[in-house]
């Protein structure tokens, strides 16, 4: 476990959950765009972006006020990048695949910022 028991950063583990959500609709999208729809369309899909994104940078701002490491903000800009890319058009040459692997690689990059955003405020606090 990154941080202790009495971890009460909330926000941290709200954007690992969103990031979840956003993989494993970016996977299953595919699957239920036929009986589905209104799930697996366009504005589905960007609202579950800028929930993570929009979070995501709430979560990086007020830890980084704790901490003042500036390395989290590397890995949360890395994964807004691929994102973005995934989401705004990126991936049109590399297709549907490469749509999902750009956004399964960004929320990769965004649940590792926010385990090393969170263990930091954790241990900052402690010292």
């Amino acid at each position: 476990m990154l941080t202790g028991p009495d971890d009460s950063d909330v926000l941290n583990r709200v954007v690992v959950a969103v990031a979840a959500a956003v993989a494993l609709h970016c996977l299953i999208a595919p699957l239920l765009s036929d009986r589905l729809p209104a799930l697996t369309g366009e504005t589905a899909h960007l609202v579950l972006a800028l929930a993570a994104t929009v979070l995501s940078g709430i979560a990086v701002v007020r830890g980084w006020l704790r901490h003042l490491e500036g390395r989290v903000f590397g890995w949360a800009v890395g994964a807004w990048t691929f994102l973005f890319l995934a989401r705004m058009g990126g991936a049109k040459e590399l297709g549907e695949v490469g749509e999902i692997l750009l956004t399964c690689a960004g929320v990769l990059l965004l649940i590792m910022a926010h385990q090393i955003n969170r263990s930091l405020t954790y241990w900052n606090g402690k010292e």
